[in-house]
């Protein structure tokens, strides 16, 4: 038998392994929202009219939002994992929305900046 290269394997008791696949999809669902604002990034610095400096501040402005969800939604899986784990949960009403809301200033940044 080869060796799980995932981790630790545990007994399907309860909802464990169910909540452990909701948390990967919530993950997932942040990477492919960073992944998203961060290519609006590249399309605003690329194919903005007239480019020139201020298409390019709009779109690192917007690749960096992208960032930064990706690194929310990385660090909220390890979170969350963990409390799984010890069968706790702590609601991150606070993180979430400063993230968005970070989100949503870089995002209005850009738009500023662009027009």
């Amino acid at each position: 038998m080869s060796p799980n290269i995932f981790g630790p394997t545990q007994p399907n008791t309860g909802s464990t392994a169910r909540d452990h696949l909701a948390n990967e999809r919530t993950y997932l669902a942040w990477h492919r929202t960073g992944i998203s604002v961060a290519a609006l990034g590249v399309a605003v610095a690329k194919f903005a009219p007239h480019r020139g400096a201020h298409a390019v501040a709009a779109g690192l402005i917007l690749i960096g939002a992208g960032l930064l969800v990706s690194a929310y939604g990385t660090v909220r899986y390890r979170v969350i994992s963990r409390q799984i784990e010890t069968g706790e949960f702590a609601p991150a009403t606070f993180t979430a929305v400063v993230t968005s809301s970070v989100v949503t200033v870089l995002a209005l940044l850009a738009v500023v900046v662009l027009l």
